[in-house]
């Protein structure tokens, strides 16, 4: 019965006993991600929180709350975007393809991991020339904080790195059958 309750609680967990070590790591790794992204997204809620209360109760705004919730935010939505592939949850549309016969549902699918893919790929190769050139000019931000630049930047090659990575080991599970419905996603 416990098996029946973790599967419906997370219908990947299937991924956490797969034959493949390629699989089961990819699910932890990923499944850590996800984590990590929705606790960026509670302590971001809490940082503006805090800096609304600062700023319009006691009239004493923070020089800090502003460029960390943002770089908060950009490295959640970077890490949480190869979670939602893997529990297919990216915006997709589903009203033609449900309704494809199985192999062509499987062609649709590689078509749009291969899309993915590239453009996750291009994202990660350019994300990474940013990063290293803002490591190699000292950038920092323009606000009072001054964060450097490639503390935030890292984000993108990061977590677009991951999101190739996931399009690489979704695109493997298609052809070796394991082709799975779009799934409601309750965090």
């Amino acid at each position: 019965m416990s098996d029946v309750n973790a599967s419906i609680k997370d219908p990947q967990a299937w991924r956490a006993s797969h034959p493949s070590l390629w699989v089961r790591m990819n699910y932890a790794i990923v499944t850590l991600c996800g984590r990590l992204a929705a606790a960026l997204f509670v302590v971001i809620a809490a940082m503006i929180t805090y800096e609304v209360i600062a700023r319009y109760l006691f009239l004493s705004p923070t020089i800090w709350a502003g460029d960390l919730s943002l770089m908060c935010q950009i490295w959640a939505s970077c890490l949480g975007a190869s979670w939602l592939l893997q529990h297919q949850a990216l915006i997709r549309i589903d009203m033609l393809i449900s309704r494809f016969d199985p192999r062509l549902r499987v062609v649709a699918e590689l078509w749009s991991l291969l899309v993915i893919a590239v453009f996750s790929g291009w994202v990660t190769w350019y994300g990474a020339q940013i990063v290293i050139n803002a490591v190699t000019i000292n950038a920092a931000s323009a606000s009072m904080l001054g964060l450097p630049m490639w503390i935030t930047q890292s984000a993108i090659p990061l977590g677009f790195g991951l999101l190739f990575v996931q399009c690489l080991t979704e695109a493997a599970l298609v052809l070796t059958g394991h082709l799975q419905p779009a799934e409601e996603v309750h965090v």
